[in-house]
C-alpha cells in the first residue's frame, strides 16, 4: 500500500510539472497573446491621452486668441502726420492735414501732425491742420500739432491749425499748437490756432 501511494503521489508531481511546461510553451510560441486582464484592460489609455492633448491644445489656442484680443483693445491710435509742401515758383503750397485718431479702449489717442508749407515765389503758403484726437477710454487724447507756413516771396503765410482733443475717460485732452507763420516778402504771415481741449 505505501508503495502505491508513493508511485500515485509520483505520478501527480509529473503530471502538474507537464501542464506548466506546456502552458508555458505555448506562451512562448504564441508570441506572448495570452495577456493578463489588467494588461487588456488598460491597452485604451493611448486614445485618452491623446484626447487630453487635443482639449489642452484647444484650451491654450483659446486663451492665447483671448489674450490677442486684450492686447488690440489696449493699443494706440496715432494718426498719420500731413506731409509737406514746397513752392519754388508763383503757385500756392498747402501742407497735407494730420490724420484724426480715435481709441476706444485703454490706449492714447493722437493726432497727427499738420504738414509744414514752404512758398518760394508769389504763391501763398499754408500748413496743415493738426488731426483731431478722441479717446473713450482711459488713455489720453491729445490733438496734432498745426503746420508751420513760411513764404519767402509775396504770397501769404498761414499756420494751420493745432487739432482738438477730446477726452471722455480718465486720461487728459491736450489741445495740438497752432502752426507758425513766417512772410519774408509782402505777404501776410498769420499763425495757426491752437486746438481745443475737452475732458469729460
Amino acid at each position: 500500500m505505501k508503495r502505491i501511494n508513493e508511485n500515485r503521489e509520483a505520478v501527480r508531481t509529473k503530471r502538474g510539472f507537464r501542464l506548466s511546461t506546456i502552458v508555458a510553451s505555448a506562451v512562448v510560441v504564441a508570441g506572448g497573446i495570452i495577456l493578463p486582464a489588467a494588461a487588456a484592460s488598460a491597452a485604451p489609455m493611448p486614445d485618452s491621452s491623446t484626447v487630453t492633448l487635443v482639449a489642452k491644445h484647444h484650451d491654450k489656442h483659446d486663451g492665447d486668441h483671448h489674450k490677442k484680443l486684450k492686447k488690440a483693445k489696449k493699443g494706440n491710435a496715432t494718426g498719420g502726420n500731413g506731409g509737406n509742401a514746397t513752392s519754388n515758383g508763383a503757385g500756392d503750397a498747402t501742407g497735407g492735414n494730420g490724420g484724426n485718431a480715435t481709441s476706444n479702449g485703454a490706449g492714447d489717442a493722437t493726432g497727427g501732425n499738420g504738414g509744414n508749407a514752404t512758398s518760394n515765389g508769389k504763391g501763398d503758403a499754408t500748413g496743415g491742420n493738426g488731426g483731431n484726437a478722441t479717446s473713450n477710454g482711459k488713455g489720453d487724447a491729445t490733438g496734432g500739432n498745426g503746420g508751420n507756413a513760411t513764404s519767402n516771396g509775396a504770397g501769404d503765410a498761414t499756420g494751420g491749425n493745432g487739432g482738438n482733443a477730446t477726452s471722455n475717460g480718465g486720461g487728459d485732452a491736450t489741445g495740438g499748437n497752432g502752426g507758425n507763420a513766417t512772410s519774408n516778402g509782402g505777404g501776410d504771415a498769420t499763425g495757426g490756432n491752437g486746438g481745443n481741449a475737452t475732458s469729460n
